[in-house]
């Protein structure tokens, strides 16, 4: 791509409600799948980019794909290395004269790209979108060959290590993108090429400052036609923008800059109103007549008007009040899937943090797909947003180069989602070199987007200096779990908050492991590495946890490690090999464990209902605990048919407990019930006392 010479103009109009509807406006860009009939090689080839190559022999895929769908997440070790996919593809022949490029929207962890044997690039990191323009080398109406070259080995840059399995492949979509020559640009870090920056937004008005940079990759110049359109969540224009015309030479850009005053904006207020406006900028070239033609290219983006921040005592404050984000960490890997997952499993996950009442996601430990941060746009969830940045930092400017590379990329590409209020740098850091980089990424997010908070998950003593780099921070600890009591936790809470009263800090990560298939009656603290981790366990765990917590505004975020168990094939504890099962719900997503329930309970409205350890059968115990989660005032039990009382809960805790129930031989019938309203639930199991 040649160097394009830059540059700039500024336009400025004031954007009342005014409520009239524009007509649909044809799009100057496409963007086509090339996700099917690729052909795959689980190993190097010296020859994988020539075109005469045959390739017959390969195995036949289609796209997401991992080659790590199996050995990554069974404990016995996993295939790290190169691995080659080819495809054949004739473009159509009205695309001659186009821009073409290629898309690809993650691919792990080094990718090294290649049309009709020409390399492309190369793109290091496993997690951000990248293109390549293929402009000249792909041929419309011909046959071509594209050829990608991916390796997982351990590299020089982040992630270099993680307790999370590193799945090789092409995991994400790969696409066509077609412009025209006088366009948006879309090589600026794979980022839609137009900001959002909000530069000060209140309940009476709100200024937001649009960036976009416009190229002419044309052999002439260009006068271009420049619009920017407000449009309200129903569609309808409510914001009548005057185009302004600009030239661009032959092989020039232009950063454009519009400041808009929106007056009374309607405010996103996370899943109370998330609501979205969208910006869209279009490009018109002019005639030679004076006229404007057809639109070259144009760009929406979501727009979500909001205020935030964290204050050392009062926590987060969205749109000046408070907002208490709890919710979880997620992977984004499935069983026998790793990372090529489909919209459809994705939907499944974001589906569980809205049943459970989440209003936040730290979306760890890496970028992820663009599809889940709009999911939180558009459903209200606040976003941590973070770069694979995790265990050891290496010495020398490649790591560091490329981290900052990695956050750019992060930042840039999701700008304009207003569900990310934060961007993190790294997470439990080590190694000499961590410091300096720590405090260098804080720098690029500041470069990058003052709007918005850095922070760091730590999981170093208070006192560290690693805490102090970022604008707010947050802790990962696990007291009662890798070490100490779960009562350590409420005394660590509150002395920290006494040391450092200045220090916004939250909790990024807490949790302990679970098995739907380990059951123990009151279990003490299980050996973490140990093969047994009873459910129960999971379940004191996050009921002391949670005790604490909601109590104190000042944690700024509460981050449950994490939504679902994932694949960490090194591991070999609990009940299946090379996993880690913090989660909350089984990998397959078919399971909810009991510490669900307590957390739903705690945070929806809609009724809640939930009989604890239902699984644990068979007994052995005649007399034992039975404990239900429940958002009821109050909750009866009935055993055999016959009611063993009510229990109510003027604390509000959510637990409703019988400490002695005695269980007669063989099968017995445990129900619980609540009234709700006009209306009454159940829940219930069958258990089997069995004689030792």
């Amino acid at each position: 791509m040649r160097v394009l010479r830059k540059t700039w103009c500024v336009a400025g109009l004031v954007i009342g409600l005014c409520g009239f509807v524009d007509a649909a406006l044809p799009e100057g860009r496409t963007l086509s799948s090339l996700d099917p009939g690729w052909r795959f090689l689980p190993a190097d080839d010296a020859h994988g980019q020539e075109p005469g190559l045959d390739d017959r022999s390969w195995q036949p895929v289609d796209l997401p794909h991992t080659w790590n769908a199996i050995d990554g997440e069974n404990g016995g070790g996993y295939r790290r290395g190169p691995g080659w996919y080819r495809r054949h593809l004739t473009p159509d022949a009205s695309l001659a004269g186009r821009r073409l490029y290629l898309q690809f929207d993650g691919a792990s962890l080094v990718a090294d790209v290649y049309v009709n044997g020409q390399h492309l690039g190369t793109h290091k990191g496993g997690f951000a979108r990248f293109r390549f323009d293929a402009t000249g080398v792909l041929r419309p109406g011909q046959d071509n060959l594209i050829a990608v070259r991916v390796d997982n080995s351990v590299p020089p840059f982040p992630p270099t290590s993680a307790d999370f399995t590193f799945f090789g492949g092409l995991y994400r979509d790969v696409s066509l993108l077609s412009t025209d020559p006088v366009q948006v640009s879309v090589m600026d870090h794979g980022s839609p090429g137009v900001f959002l920056e909000q530069q000060s937004v209140a309940a009476d008005l709100a200024r937001v400052l649009v960036r976009a940079e416009i190229e002419n990759h044309g052999v002439a110049p260009h006068d271009v036609e420049v619009s920017v359109t407000l449009r309200d969540a129903a569609g309808a224009t409510v914001g009548e923008v005057h185009p302004f015309r600009t030239r661009l030479e032959a092989g020039a850009s232009r950063e454009v800059l519009k400041p808009l005053e929106i007056k009374h904006p309607h405010l996103w207020n996370a899943r109370a109103d998330p609501y979205l406006y969208s910006v869209r900028v279009e490009l018109r070239p002019v005639a030679p007549a004076g006229s404007p033609g057809a639109v070259s290219d144009a760009v929406e983006q979501p727009l979500g008007l909001r205020f935030y921040t964290v204050d050392p005592d009062r926590g987060f404050l969205l749109n000046g009040r408070y907002l208490d984000l709890h919710g979880f960490n997620r992977h984004q890997d499935w069983p026998d899937q790793g990372w090529a997952i489909t919209d459809a499993e994705e939907a499944v996950d974001f589906g569980l943090m809205r049943e459970i009442g989440a209003t936040a996601v730290r979306v760890s430990h890496y970028q992820q797909s663009q599809s889940w941060y709009s999911r939180c746009d558009q459903s209200g969830i606040v976003a941590w947003a973070e770069i694979p940045f995790v265990s050891k930092a290496l010495p020398g400017p490649e790591f560091l180069d490329n981290a900052k590379e990695q956050l750019r990329e992060l930042i840039r590409q999701n700008f304009n989602h207003p569900s990310i209020c934060f961007w993190g740098v790294g997470n439990e850091t080590s190694g000499d070199a961590a410091d300096g980089v720590v405090s260098a990424l804080a720098r690029v997010v500041k470069d990058e987007d003052p709007t918005r908070l850095s922070t760091y998950a730590s999981h170093h003593d208070n006192a560290d200096p690693r805490n102090r780099y970022t604008d707010v921070v947050a802790f990962n600890r696990y007291f009662g779990w890798y070490q100490g009591d779960v009562a350590d936790f409420r005394t660590w809470l509150d002395r920290t908050h006494s040391d450092y009263p200045a220090m916004r800090f939250g909790m990024s990560e807490f949790g302990a492991g679970a098995s739907i298939i380990q059951h123990a009656e009151n279990p003490p603290r299980p050996e973490p590495k140990g093969p047994f981790h009873p459910e129960e366990y999971q379940s004191l765990y996050h009921e002391a946890y949670w005790a604490a917590l909601r109590s104190r505004p000042f944690v700024w975020c509460k981050f449950i490690w994490c939504l679902h168990d994932f694949a960490s094939d090194f591991r070999h504890e609990g009940d299946h090999p090379g996993r880690n099962d913090k989660g909350l719900v089984t990998y397959d997503r078919k399971v909810r464990k009991d510490a669900f329930y307590y957390y739903k309970a705690q945070w929806v409205e809609e009724p809640v209902l939930h009989l604890n350890s239902t699984r644990f059968e068979p007994r052995r115990q005649a007399v034992t605990e039975v404990k239900v989660y429940s958002n009821a005032a109050e909750v009866e039990l009935l055993l055999n048919g016959r009611s063993l009382g009510r229990v109510r809960d003027p604390d509000a805790t959510r637990v409703f407990a019988w400490p002695a129930v005695r269980l007669s031989p063989g099968q017995n019938k445990v129900v619980a019930r609540a009234r709700f309203g006009a209306s009454e639930i159940e829940d219930g199991c069958l258990w089997t006392l069995v004689a030792e």
